[in-house]
């Protein structure tokens, strides 16, 4: 029963109407009872099967598993067959459906006698296979041509299809296999397989030869594959300068390929994108990026939210603390924003962090106090969350809540000790130093002073991570907080 109600919930207001239009004819008995079924279904979608079955008294169990197939079949049908503008909105997937159908409705013509209709019709799906890269429907489509439609054609119009079809086998074969390796780079579960497996360099390997099938092949679709996988391991390598390259060339090919262009496409390149700039701390064009991903997500889909999270990060690292504000908002009333449990956290922590960059104090410590799922948490956001919440603190002078949350954040580095880096151990060496000299910044320790200096000037292992969590930095709220080096001082009154 739940296959027909999976059916029922996919189908279009026009698919529904012209089923009840093929049904609601009482001549024949069983239609009758189909319409009956069909009606109880679609109104009352949470009806337990056994509820249904007794709508249906009078019928038998095996003609009500009869009455259930015959249903299904129908809603098969009008969903084949049934027009629709909205049917398939991603414009390479929608053609991919009409010429697989003029195909069939070809293929019923041709072999019910009417070969000059099959043919024009196999004709106009020709083309559209070749517009879009379809290999395996050219493939079929000259098939069936040379199978069917031999005395259509001459000598020569043969020997052009026979290559085609050697042509399209081969290309097809390529897409296949360009496919295969790209789920192998990009898919988890089979990526571990193949470090337990395979030496290492194996990923190189297999983006190289990704590249070179699309040398050869010159696909859009094969190039899709090859692009995404390489951006990616580029991403994952930190070889950033190189993403953008491939990025750029990726991004021309789904926006003027018709065979792999796609709202949905366009937005994962420029999040791509995106999240290189960032990374290289370019935040004008990383926002610029994750401004055309988030717009060319679905509206209500989760991959927007994402895009969201991503903007409102550039937006963050910019000082653009309004635009990041108004991001905030968007996410917040997204229909996804409460799916998954972490969100609605981390969210509110952004906007925390946003407020005490603008030094809204008494707004930050309002939102920080909503929601405190993420102290449950064993990872980054746990511990950035305890740093901006004592941060807030010393701009409070609150010492005696301050030597609490100092005291439970030096256990958890404790427990956790992979999250206790040099970069946090400063922060939390400092925020202690302060609390012993009463948040005395001019009092602060030349062990403090270089350790600060390290975080300042990024040394190894005190990195600022722009993709990251650290949505205030440390370093930066510390040297607001120190007097100017007198050296500085006498040169401005000069």
């Amino acid at each position: 029963m739940e296959d027909l109600r999976s059916l029922i919930r996919v189908m279009r207001i026009g698919e529904k109407r012209m089923l009840r239009h093929l049904l609601s004819r009482t001549t024949n008995a069983e239609e009758h009872q189909r319409y009956r079924l069909f009606k109880l279904l679609d109104s009352h979608q949470k009806m337990q099967e056994d509820e249904v079955r007794s709508a249906f008294s009078g019928v038998s169990s095996s003609a009500f598993s009869h009455l259930k197939r015959r249903l299904k079949e129908d809603i098969l049908s009008v969903l084949l067959i049934k027009e629709s503008s909205k049917r398939i909105a991603q414009a390479n997937r929608a053609a991919q459906f009409e010429c697989l159908k003029k195909l069939a409705q070809a293929y019923v013509l041709i072999f019910r006698g009417a070969k000059q209709e099959g043919a024009e019709i196999l004709n106009s799906a020709r083309e559209l296979a070749i517009k879009y890269e379809l290999s395996a429907e050219l493939v079929s489509i000259n098939h069936l041509t040379r199978e069917a439609l031999y005395t259509f054609t001459d000598g020569k119009r043969l020997n052009e299809v026979n290559q085609s079809l050697r042509n399209d086998l081969e290309r097809w074969s390529d897409i296949l296999r360009s496919e295969e390796l790209s789920f192998l780079i990009t898919l988890p579960q089979l990526k571990e397989a193949l470090l337990e497996a395979e030496e290492d360099g194996f990923e190189d390997k297999l983006v190289q030869e990704l590249k070179e099938l699309y040398e050869k092949s010159g696909a859009a679709r094969v190039g899709y594959w090859y692009y995404m996988a390489d951006v990616e391991k580029c991403i994952a390598d930190r070889r950033f300068e190189t993403a953008i390259e491939l990025g750029h060339h990726f991004l021309k090919l789904v926006e003027e390929s018709p065979a792999v262009r796609s709202k949905n496409n366009i937005a994962g390149v420029n999040q791509s994108l995106g999240f290189a700039y960032l990374n290289l701390r370019q935040y004008d064009r990383a926002t610029a990026h994750f401004a055309r991903s988030e717009k060319n997500f679905p509206a209500a889909g989760f991959n927007r939210l994402q895009a969201l999270f991503f903007l409102a990060q550039s937006q963050v690292a910019s000082a653009n603390y309004e635009a990041v504000l108004e991001t905030v908002h968007s996410a917040m009333v997204h229909p996804r924003i409460k799916a998954r449990e972490p969100l609605v956290p981390r969210w509110l922590f952004l906007k925390a962090s946003t407020e005490f960059l603008m030094g809204n104090i008494d707004a930050a410590f309002k939102t920080m106090n909503q929601d405190g799922y993420l102290l449950r948490q064993q990872d980054e956001w746990n511990i950035q969350f305890r740093l901006l919440e004592m941060m807030l603190l010393v701009e409070m002078r609150d010492e005696e809540w301050l030597e609490f949350k100092l005291d439970a954040t030096r256990k958890f580095l404790t427990r956790y000790k992979q999250l206790d880096r040099p970069r946090v151990r400063t922060a939390v060496d400092i925020l202690g130093n302060l609390l012993r000299r009463e948040l005395d910044f001019t009092e602060l320790s030349e062990k403090n002073r270089q350790a600060l200096s390290n975080s300042l000037n990024e040394t190894e292992g005190f990195e600022w991570n722009p993709s990251g969590t650290e949505f205030v930095r440390f370093d930066l709220w510390m040297k607001s907080k120190l007097p100017e080096p007198k050296d500085d001082q006498e040169s401005d009154e000069e």
